[in-house]
This record gives structure tokens, C-alpha cells and sequence, in this order.
């Protein structure tokens, strides 16, 4: 099957975010070496330049964090509105303040090794961070979590819709908060270490002249690169700002589309929105586990009128809806892009479990089954009620609703309604009509009552007079 351009523009996301996101494992693991000494610190940073400066390894780094950038530049473009859930906007409020944090570290470190041969031992960046600049340490500490926690939520709303994911949430949490709290600190107990070296006659200069550390000169021009880059950072968001601005304006001149929901209420939005941002900018709950994605379908609505003008499918979401069994009137919200109005119903409610977009659930959708019904009351019930005191009548239907309700569950089936002294039972739901009318039977004469507070009775409880529910009940030892 042919994949769509959004299609390559999420899994292009993803590699590039699990590139990054190694790196940062790692760096993080040789920051936490800190712990043991700064010679141990020292010692992994040459299997991580071992890692990650060798060619392919510099290649898939940088390339990975210009391409995962401009594909976040792309994706804020493409956002028609900015009322998105609050976990999608922290997301991206994250990960716009990592490059200008970031881009001095980099400017300093890796364009000073390669163009002015300066080494960037941990001696000598730790001795920067704690000793001569502690403000530009605090800030590499906030840039520490920062992209940690940019990471880990990308990662989270991935896996989530993983059936495994929710048996291995308290280990991976436990290992999310531990790893960054551990290269905290070694990063502080190396600053400690640095800081007593420090003191030593002489031992600054030699530190300065071993690891070849820039002059003045150099300095100043690694300073104008920073600049440069800051300001080609703050031209690319202004850029996708302004077009996003210019878009709006010319989108209000264009057509609109009508959105109507179950309970009458209609959204007018401009054509090109898809119904679940017209959820969204009305205020409507609707769920979207994915964020609006296309990968967990748990946005899905059955469309009513309009549905013959709708565009068809598009590959990813004609995969996503035939993954759930969805009949030919079932769409994906956040895919769906009506051209004329259209009236549509939400299947899921706006407070599902992320695990309800893994399971294929086709009775979210509506089917047509055969089941078997089970209707039972208790026989002279009316009469009885005329001549008790409202108090006994609810004694002894709570205990009749219990023993009832209690046999229908043993043998499978589903106490669907309780009115007055009558309930209605579905059986076979899971296992079709046949199973259904045997799980029907084996509840109308069950071998005793399934709680097991209450005395067991051999009566059959379609035929139970209400005298015998009047006992009291009788307590298990």
C-alpha cells in the first residue's frame, strides 16, 4: 500500500526524535559517570565521541536535529489553530526553547573542536559552568530537562497505544525521572571535584593549554556564530508565524463548511478543516488519544448527512479504520476534511482510555447481531407491594435485584435494565445467539444464589414468590 507525504512526515519525525533522543541517553549516562569521579567522566566521554563524531555518527546527529527542527517549523505551519490539548501544547512549547538554550553549547563545543582544535573536555566545560560562568551552567541544567522532558513525552504519546506499554509505564517512569536526576548529579559532584582542583596553583593554565582553549579572537567569533544562528532561529519561527497570519487572512475571504453534532449544535469553519479542529474550536470534548495523528482512531465519528460528498479516505486512515472494523459510515475525525456541510456523531467518549485505540472494538461503531433477551418479574408483585410498607418493598427487591443480577453475571449474560420488579438480560453479546440462549437458560434456574453472604436458595428465581425474599438474610461464618 502506497504511504501518504503525512504518513512519511510522522515516521521522518520519529527516526529523527529516536536519534536524538539516544543521544541524549547517552550524554546523560556520561554526565551521571560524574558520580564516581571526573577521571570516570572523562573516560566515557571517549567512547561517546567514539559514538557520535565519527562521520555517520555526525552525520545522522546533525542531521537529525535540522530535519526533526523543520519538520516542528512544518507542523506548527500546518496547525490551523492553536487550540490543541494542553500535552500537545507543552510539547511544543518545550521544544521551541531548546535551540536557542542550546545553540551557544554547540557553537562552543563542537564548531570550537572543529575549526579552532579546541578540546571540550569535561575538565574544562565543568570547570566554565561551575567556576568562571554558573549562570551559563544553571541554564545548561534547565536545557537538560527541558529536552529530557520533550523527549519523554514524544516517546509516551508513542507508545502508548502500545498493548504492552501499560505493564511497563512504572518501570519506564522510574527510569525517565532517574537517569536525568543522576546526571544533575554528577554534574554538580564533578563541579565540587573541579572546584578543589581549581584552587591549585597553576593548574587553570594547564588545563587551558592542554585542552588548547580558545583565544580571544576565536572567542569573539564563535560569539558572532552564536548570534547568527540565534537570529536565523528567530527569522525561521517569525517566517512560519507571518505565513500562518497571512494564511488566516486570506482563509477568512474563502468558502466555509457546516458541522452539525448530535445534540444540534452546528461549527462553521473555513473549508480544509478537518472535524475534529472544528471539535476543537468550538469547545466540544472529543476524544483524540493521539493527538489527532490518525494512529489511534479513538476520534472516530459515524457520519449522517453529507456523507456522500465526503472525500474518500486516504490510505493511513483507510488502514486505521479497517484495523477497528469500522462499517463504511465510521471516519476519522481528525482526518476527515468535508468539503459541504455534514453532520456527524462521536463514537468514543472524550474521556477514553489510551488503550481503546490499540483494541479492535467494532460494537463501538454499531453492529446488527442476534442475541438472546431474557425478560423475568416476580409473580404477584403489585399485590404484594399494596400491603407493605414501603420500606419491606425495597428489602425485598434490593435482595431480589442482587440474586437476580448475581445469576445473570455468573452465567455470562448482562443485566441490561432493572424497572420496578422486571429486568431485562443480553446474553450471547461475545459468543452469538446460540451460547447466548444456553448462558439464558443456565441463568433462569441457577444452582444458588452467587453471593456469598446469602444462604444459597434452590428456588428458581423467575418463579420466586416475593414472600421468599422477606426472610432476612442469613450471614456466612
Amino acid at each position: 500500500m502506497r504511504r501518504g507525504p503525512g504518513s512519511v512526515v510522522v515516521r521522518t519525525r520519529l527516526a529523527t526524535g529516536l536519534i536524538l533522543f539516544t543521544f541524549l541517553t547517552t550524554h546523560y549516562l556520561n554526565h551521571a559517570l560524574g558520580l564516581v569521579s571526573l577521571a570516570a567522566m572523562e573516560d566515557g566521554r571517549l567512547w561517546f565521541l567514539l559514538l557520535w563524531r565519527n562521520p555517520l555518527g555526525t552525520a545522522a546527529l546533525y542531521g537529525a536535529l535540522l530535519t526533526h527542527f523543520f519538520l516542528a517549523l512544518w507542523s506548527l505551519y500546518r496547525r490551523r489553530h492553536l487550540r490543541i490539548p494542553a500535552w500537545e501544547a507543552s510539547q511544543l512549547v518545550l521544544g521551541l526553547w531548546i535551540p536557542p538554550l542550546l545553540i551557544s553549547h554547540i557553537v562552543a563545543n563542537r564548531i570550537g573542536y572543529e575549526w579552532a582544535g579546541s578540546i571540550d573536555a569535561y575538565s574544562r566545560v565543568v570547570l566554565y559552568f561551575w567556576e568562571i560562568r554558573p549562570d551559563v551552567g544553571l541554564r545548561q541544567a534547565v536545557v537538560l530537562v527541558i529536552a529530557w522532558a520533550h523527549g519523554c513525552m514524544g516517546l509516551h504519546f508513542w507508545l502508548r497505544l502500545r498493548p504492552w506499554y501499560a505493564r511497563w509505564t512504572p518501570a519506564l517512569a522510574a527510569a525517565a525521572v532517574l537517569l536525568p536526576v543522576l546526571a544533575l548529579l554528577g554534574f554538580v559532584q564533578a563541579g565540587r571535584e573541579v572546584s578543589a582542583l581549581a584552587r591549585r596553583p597553576g593548574w587553570v593554565a594547564l588545563l587551558m593549554k592542554a585542552t588548547n582553549a580558545a583565544d580571544a579572537p576565536t572567542r569573539a567569533a564563535l560569539e558572532r556564530i552564536t548570534e547568527g544562528a540565534l537570529l536565523a532561529f528567530a527569522a525561521c519561527l517569525g517566517a512560519v508565524l507571518v505565513a500562518r497570519a497571512v494564511r488566516r487572512l486570506l482563509r477568512g475571504r474563502g468558502q466555509t463548511v457546516r458541522v452539525v453534532y448530535p445534540d444540534g449544535r452546528a461549527v462553521v469553519v473555513p473549508l480544509g478543516f478537518s472535524v475534529l479542529e472544528a471539535s476543537r474550536i468550538a469547545g466540544i470534548a472529543h476524544a483524540s488519544v493521539c493527538g489527532g495523528r490518525g494512529r489511534c482512531s479513538t476520534c472516530r465519528v459515524r457520519v449522517g448527512q453529507g456523507r456522500e460528498a465526503l472525500p474518500p479516505p486516504s490510505a493511513a486512515e483507510q488502514r486505521v479504520l479497517q484495523r477497528v472494523g469500522a462499517p463504511p459510515d465510521v471516519r476519522l475525525a481528525c482526518q476527515l476534511r468535508p468539503r459541504q456541510a455534514v453532520a456527524v456523531t462521536p463514537l468514543i467518549a472524550a474521556s477514553v482510555h489510551p488503550g481503546d485505540g490499540a483494541a479492535r472494538r467494532p460494537q463501538r461503531a454499531g453492529q446488527e447481531q442476534e442475541i438472546a433477551v431474557l425478560f423475568a418479574d416476580l409473580r404477584g408483585f403489585t399485590r404484594l407491594a399494596e400491603h407493605k410498607l414501603p420500606y419491606d418493598v425495597v428489602f425485598f427487591l434490593n435482595r431480589y435485584f442482587e440474586t437476580v443480577g448475581g445469576a445473570i453475571k455468573a452465567a455470562g449474560g448482562i443485566a441490561n435494565q432493572f424497572t420496578g420488579d422486571g429486568v431485562m438480560a443480553l446474553f450471547g453479546i461475545d459468543g452469538g445467539s446460540e451460547a447466548g440462549s444456553r448462558q439464558a437458560l443456565a441463568a433462569s434456574d441457577p444452582p444458588s444464589m452467587p453471593n456469598s453472604a446469602i444462604t444459597p436458595s434452590p428456588v428458581n428465581w423467575l418463579a420466586m414468590p416475593p414472600a421468599a425474599l422477606m426472610a432476612p438474610p442469613t450471614v456466612s461464618k
